[in-house]
């Protein structure tokens, strides 16, 4: 299989996969989709709007995937998947082929610098009958199963008042940690730290569901000094579970934190007045 892979200075990656070969012949009318887990685990469909496949033909010699990423650190931690699957003459008939699972990690990522690679394929993974996927989920780390999901936060550093305003907004795509029915509530805790102290906490309402909306503004007064100090902690809570909450994972905001966080922080300092929208990760809660 070949393909070429190239980074924009606009943090998004392009994916272009030029054919599938059995041999030194290429094979045609292959449909592929991918992903890039955990910053885009939701499965997209070649084409502009990802809303019509399109398949290696020699009239449409290409297929090609832009996928949004938010920094190159966290490029790093992602595994490009790409499946790749054929028709039968009716067209109704979809038959897996086989999969491409790459590392990030393997690659030294430069703005606009476009990679050429083949790679063999691997055979496609059947389905697990209902009850062995469920023994096999049974005692395995959430962060092997599954992307944590994302979260939407807004900040805005009120200099005069000396004090943040932060949004939580949503978040998307939060695992179930239980095969417990009903649709389980979210909350978020957040706290204010100085110095690795909390100095300050808040907290939202509860919001169902595995894309909850909250919307909740607060406010939090600074304490006399440099804000470089100072770190926002957000605490995603899942209830529903053995009937009590349960951390479902965190995103830290501050000067000493992932790339993505320092820089969220280092916008809202630079802007004052200002609210600063960003995505973030949400990262598996650490004892």
């Amino acid at each position: 299989m070949m393909i070429q892979i190239r980074k924009t200075a606009r943090l998004r990656l392009t994916v272009s996969v030029l054919g599938v070969f059995r041999g030194s012949r290429r094979l045609s009318g292959m449909q592929v989709t991918a992903c890039l887990p955990p910053l885009c685990p939701e499965t997209l469909q070649a084409g502009r709007k990802q809303r019509r496949r399109r398949s290696l033909s020699a009239e449409c010699p290409a297929q090609v995937f832009s996928l949004q990423v938010w920094s190159v650190q966290e490029l790093q931690t992602c595994t490009l998947r790409l499946s790749i699957s054929s028709r039968d003459f009716s067209g109704l008939r979809e038959t897996p082929l086989g999969e491409l699972e790459m590392s990030c990690a393997e690659i030294q990522w430069e703005s606009d610098h476009t990679f050429s690679l083949t790679r063999q394929l691997n055979p496609a993974r059947r389905k697990l009958r209902k009850s062995q996927s469920c023994q096999a989920a049974v005692g395995a780390p959430v962060s092997l199963l599954r992307s944590l999901g994302q979260i939407l936060i807004l900040l805005q550093y009120q200099s005069l008042a000396h004090r943040i305003k932060v949004m939580v907004r949503k978040a998307q795509n939060l695992p179930k940690l239980s095969r417990m029915p009903g649709t389980p509530d979210h909350s978020v805790i957040i706290n204010l730290l100085q110095d690795g102290t909390v100095i300050s906490t808040k907290e939202t309402k509860c919001s169902s569901g595995l894309n909850p909306v909250w919307n909740a503004p607060f406010l939090f007064d600074l304490p006399a000094g440099d804000v470089s100090t100072l770190m926002l902690e957000f605490i995603i809570m899942q209830g529903r579970l053995y009937a009590k909450s349960c951390v479902l994972g965190r995103v830290l905001i501050g000067c000493e934190v992932s790339e993505a966080g320092n820089q969220h922080w280092r916008e809202m300092r630079n802007t004052p007045q200002v609210e600063t929208a960003c995505w973030h990760l949400i990262q598996q809660d650490t004892p």
